[in-house]
């Protein structure tokens, strides 16, 4: 089973890095306009970030809440928000000075009060973490009649509740339901039941029909809806299902939490490079950007790996974790 859920990361974060790539509408990354990558790229939204969440969730589900509060909170604390923090800042300093890039983090003082770019998931994370220490504090979970409740309740929050930004709030808003997916699929065995191929059939049935209901996919779709929400349920179960391992997928999906928050220093400076180098085209500089958008955070991690602080600040890892080589790599659904 862990090779398919890395194998699974190892999609996502594949699907993240050429999403950063290609950019999210015509003004950022390569600048699509059009096009079969455009379309492409644009279509992911339904899977790409109700994936990374699910997952979270799933492997939440084998390590859960075990009742110290404290070494739970803390360690969330540690592993989401100091790295948030410290690369996440460094990224909107270099957005202000770097002369190529596409956007801006806004004013200083706003930092991660808004927060800064992708770094949106791991502030929103964190908050979905809390949330589910106070659902097993309080053991609304642990029944199938009580999770159904809450993850009724999740839905409903997120078809409508709008404009929490602060803090990731928001963010948080819109990952549970997907958190609480993949935490169900774990704690109550629905491996066994995806297995089936009327369960498959009817899953796919539900994606196609809200991904169709919705038309084709345009650059940054709205993603709180009811189609939305089904469609990427749908997809991820139907992931889930297949049972797909890959030993090169896994092998990027080991680096999940590591390329999600490095890999925009690699895909922007592949850009600019071949920029610079006045090199336009498209095939070249999406693989560029995939390949040192996933090469390039994992030699980051394996060099932080070696040093505690740095292991730390970067990486959020336990200053008291074995650091060198051979350390455990860190991930991205943080199980404390």
């Amino acid at each position: 089973m862990n090779l398919q859920i890395e194998t699974l990361r190892g999609l996502a974060c594949l699907l993240l890095v050429a999403y950063h790539v290609v950019g999210a509408d015509a003004s950022l990354g390569l600048q699509v306009s059009d096009g079969s990558v455009r379309w492409l790229n644009d279509g992911m939204a339904y899977l790409r970030m109700p994936l990374f969440t699910f997952l979270s969730g799933l492997v939440y589900g084998l390590r859960p809440f075990g009742g110290n509060s404290r070494a739970f909170l803390s360690g969330k604390m540690r592993r989401l928000l100091v790295p948030m923090l410290v690369v996440g800042t460094v990224f909107a300093v270099l957005q202000a000075v770097v002369p190529g890039t596409h956007s801006s983090a806004g004013p200083w003082y706003l930092w991660h009060v808004q927060p800064v770019a992708h770094f949106w998931f791991v502030e929103s994370l964190f908050w979905v973490f809390v949330l589910l220490w106070a659902f097993e504090r309080w053991c609304l979970l642990q029944t199938g009649r009580g999770f159904a409740a809450v993850f009724v309740l999740a839905c409903g929050v997120y078809l409508s509740v709008r404009g929490w930004v602060w803090f990731g709030i928001e963010g948080a808003i819109y990952l549970l339901p997907y958190f609480l997916a993949g935490l169900a699929a774990t704690r109550f065995s629905f491996r066994v039941w995806l297995a089936k191929p009327c369960v498959k059939g009817l899953l796919l049935a539900c994606a196609a029909c809200a991904v169709l209901w919705m038309g084709m996919p345009v650059s940054n779709p709205e993603r709180r809806t009811v189609w939305m929400l089904l469609s990427g349920l749908s997809l991820c179960l139907l992931c889930l299902s297949f049972g797909w391992a890959n030993r090169h997928l896994a092998g990027i999906g080991r680096h999940s939490y590591a390329i999600y928050l490095f890999h925009v220093f690699f895909t922007a400076a592949a850009r600019i490079s071949l920029n610079h180098l006045q090199i336009d085209v498209m095939p070249l500089d999406l693989v560029a950007g995939v390949v040192l958008g996933l090469a390039g955070p994992m030699a980051v991690e394996r060099l932080a790996s070696r040093f505690k602080w740095p292991a730390v600040l970067l990486l959020g890892k336990s200053p008291r974790a074995r650091q060198g080589a051979g350390a455990r790599s860190t991930r991205l659904a943080l199980a404390p």
